[in-house]
């Protein structure tokens, strides 16, 4: 079974006279990042605990925008499976499909079923909290700390000033927020295969440029983080 990830919410204000679509447009914009970057943490997590790369799988066509219910019960047919290996296909098949797909969807084989890593049933999915379009704009997201911290900071170049500016928001000390392993950390550990690590670090430079300009046109500040979830 998936280990649960720590949940955090992020309340942030964005500049004002900015148009509804613009807001919008960010809020599902860093909801899909997370998605994939909670995706690409879980398969350098797992990757790294021993399990063969035969046991990821992707979906050769994004997740429906309205599914019904939860993936956890939709069994993917195999004919419909991009299988990772290194012998009968490209690893660069597997990866691409994160890469470019909207909504990619992996599952990890365990036994005779198959785990989505990412499903919007899950605690640590990605959710809008809360939002009000006024001027400026203020939103919460709730979803894996992890990831939410590199995304939402995405702009902040030195590392130990992101950890400083952190702390400062949610009053801790350096020590409590070492605890909480950003995804960027789990995917460039010394544990994760190389295999998987020049794929996965190639992604979430992707991930972070893309969301780095989303955060400079919304003017994202004062963000304010919330551990008690």
């Amino acid at each position: 079974m998936l280990k649960g990830l720590e949940v955090i919410k992020v309340k942030f204000v964005g500049i004002e006279g900015l148009p509804v679509w613009s807001i919008l447009h960010f809020l599902e914009r860093t909801c899909l990042n997370h998605l994939k970057l909670v995706t690409i943490q879980r398969i350098c997590e797992l990757s790294a605990e021993g399990y063969p790369d035969g046991c990821f799988s992707v979906a050769s066509s994004s997740a429906e925008i309205f599914p019904g219910r939860s993936f956890l019960h939709k069994q993917p047919a195999p004919a419909k499976l991009i299988v990772l290996t290194e012998k009968a296909e490209s690893p660069a098949d597997f990866w691409n499909v994160i890469r470019n797909f909207k909504r990619p969807m992996v599952y990890f084989t365990e036994g005779n079923h198959k785990i989505p890593l990412y499903d919007f049933t899950y605690e640590e999915a990605a959710r809008i909290w809360s939002f009000k379009e006024q001027s400026p704009p203020v939103g919460e997201i709730i979803g894996a700390g992890g990831a939410l911290l590199d995304l939402l900071y995405a702009a902040e170049r030195e590392e130990r000033e992101k950890d400083e500016h952190i702390n400062r928001q949610i009053g801790q000390t350096a020590e409590n927020i070492d605890r909480m392993v950003r995804a960027s950390q789990t995917i460039a550990s010394a544990k994760t295969p190389d295999g998987i690590k020049v794929y996965a670090e190639s992604i979430l430079k992707d991930l972070m440029q893309k969301q780095s300009q989303l955060n400079k046109k919304i003017g994202i500040h004062n963000q304010e983080i919330d551990t008690n979830i």
